[in-house]
């Protein structure tokens, strides 16, 4: 199975032609053949493609191949000639304007995209395809998982026993906080995929969210018998026993994942929020700086390498250094800003760590935790009303904030 919403894919898909047995459909389909399941061979599928030409110049799933190969080999401005072409012959077919929509979408085009996949299903209302990629481009935008919700569901009650329309469901009830939709969709994706590891992985990481650990491990143990190699359950199973404490059991998972994936910057990563999470901080920092040496563009480890040395009361100049590389690398992260606040406070930089924390206030109004780094902070620079106003939201949005004593304590003194 390659779900769209998790798995991804070539940026244009081709159209199924295994019912057309024309020698250009024939052609076509060996193609397909060699582009997506000959590990990708685009100048052997392009020959296929230009043989179908040959015999119906006129065939549009041949046309919609050579763009698929002019994508495959990064010339953009082919892709668009040959997607125009498509269009030209068949401006009413919905696999032209999937093919848009997909192209649209991988230029990170998301409006054109939408309305893309919105022509392909106004033109086929009752097909699959445009449903499944809407309702994928729209589980990746926080703003509009409701409609990603609603694109699953249509697609879900059109085909009930396709596996990708289940699992697309079960990733947008999730996403919008449907647990028990979400398990029910996914459990079918899972009998319908037996191969796929993702419906399982989910699973667990729904369980997982839940607080309940023993089915957490047990999905992501199911979904490893699927695909034993399978780095993202490894990782997410690491995550469960991590939340049992089981530090050995979670390193043991680790040290295999590392030999599966020796240079991935995400096995790492991991090891280090073990190690920092067990007390390990030696460890866990040169794990952090491995990471950010194998991924130097990933802003998570410099974020949790900055909030540890200040936690750990380490050098907080470095700290502020490794904080603002996160946020320079992740602008609008309102988590990275915390960091960088609190770090600036353990510099002794007060109105910089005082601005740093109403930045990820004014990102995320709702989270305690920022609320009372400023307030601490906001006391610290003798600004009381405004110590007390932040604390007491602090307070009010999270009563059992684990800083609930030391806010109470605070808010005592001014």
């Amino acid at each position: 199975m390659a779900a769209p919403v998790v798995t991804g894919g070539p940026l244009l898909r081709l159209p199924d032609a295994k019912s057309d047995e024309s020698p250009q459909g024939v052609a076509f389909r060996a193609g397909v053949q060699a582009l997506l399941l000959e590990k990708g061979k685009p100048s052997v599928a392009r020959g296929h493609f230009e043989r179908a030409l040959k015999i119906d110049g006129r065939y549009v799933p041949a046309v919609l191949g050579m763009a698929a190969v002019a994508q495959a080999e990064g010339r953009s401005s082919q892709v668009e000639s040959w997607l125009q072409q498509a269009e030209k012959l068949e401006p009413g077919a919905p696999e032209v304007h999937l093919a848009w929509g997909r192209y649209h979408q991988g230029q990170g085009r998301l409006a054109q995209a939408e309305k893309s996949f919105l022509q392909a299903r106004e033109r086929a209302p009752r097909t699959i395809p445009p449903l499944l990629e809407l309702g994928d481009l729209y589980l990746k935008s926080p703003h509009h998982r409701k409609q990603a919700l609603e694109a699953f569901r249509a697609a879900v009650e059109l085909a009930p026993a396709n596996g990708h329309a289940q699992f697309g469901l079960g990733a947008a009830a999730a996403a919008n906080g449907e647990r028990e939709m979400a398990l029910a969709a996914l459990d079918k994706a899972s009998n319908l995929e037996p191969r796929d590891p993702e419906p399982p992985r989910l699973i667990g990481r729904l369980w997982l969210e839940a607080g309940r650990f023993d089915e957490a491990l047990a999905a992501f143990d199911g979904a490893l018998k699927r695909q034993p190699a399978y780095l993202p359950a490894m990782l997410d199973r690491v995550d469960a026993l991590a939340a049992q404490r089981r530090w050995p059991l979670a390193l043991e998972q680790l040290a295999q994942a590392r030999r599966i994936a020796p240079k991935a910057a995400a096995v790492a990563l991991k090891f280090a929020d073990v190690h920092q999470a067990s007390g390990q901080f030696v460890a866990a920092k040169a794990e952090y700086l491995k990471a950010i040496e194998l991924g130097p563009r990933d802003p998570l480890a410099y974020n949790n390498l900055a909030w540890m040395t200040v936690e750990s009361k380490g050098d907080a100049r470095q700290a502020v250094a490794w904080a603002r590389q996160a946020v320079a690398l992740a602008p609008g992260s309102a988590p990275f800003h915390d960091t960088l606040g609190w770090a600036l406070r353990a510099a002794g930089d007060l109105p910089a760590a005082s601005a740093s924390l109403a930045k990820a206030v004014e990102m995320e109004p709702n989270m305690a935790g920022y609320h009372f780094h400023l307030g601490v902070i906001k006391a610290e620079l003798k600004q009381p009303a405004a110590a007390r106003a932040a604390l007491e939201k602090a307070l009010a949005l999270d009563p059992k904030l684990s800083q609930s004593n030391e806010a109470r304590a605070l808010l005592k003194t001014l």
